[in-house]
């Protein structure tokens, strides 16, 4: 009879073990599953603000090529002999 209960304790408890490990599981299973998930946005959010920084670097190049080829026009006006007009001198009037 004791090996009896002996064999109902270890069976019991292989039920246990058994029980918690597959509970664990399941419970690691969903916990890395949200992981992916938030990896996944997050991915997608740096995606975006990479994109949106492209963007604004494009921008800023566009700007920067657009100014420089204005005063090189400037410049090559100036060179061609066309003046500006200097601003008039301000007298002063004291008396």
């Amino acid at each position: 009879m004791e090996i009896v209960g002996i064999f109902l304790a270890g069976f019991a408890s292989g039920w246990a073990v058994r029980t918690t490990v597959d509970s664990s599981r399941n419970l690691a299973v969903k916990v890395l599953s949200k992981l992916y998930g938030v990896a996944d946005r997050a991915t997608r959010a740096v995606e975006m603000e990479r994109e949106h920084l492209e963007d604004l670097f494009a921008e800023a190049r566009a700007k920067y090529e657009a100014d420089k080829a204005r005063d090189a026009r400037g410049r090559s006006a100036n060179d061609q002999g066309v003046r500006r007009q200097a601003p008039a001198a301000v007298q002063d009037k004291a008396a």
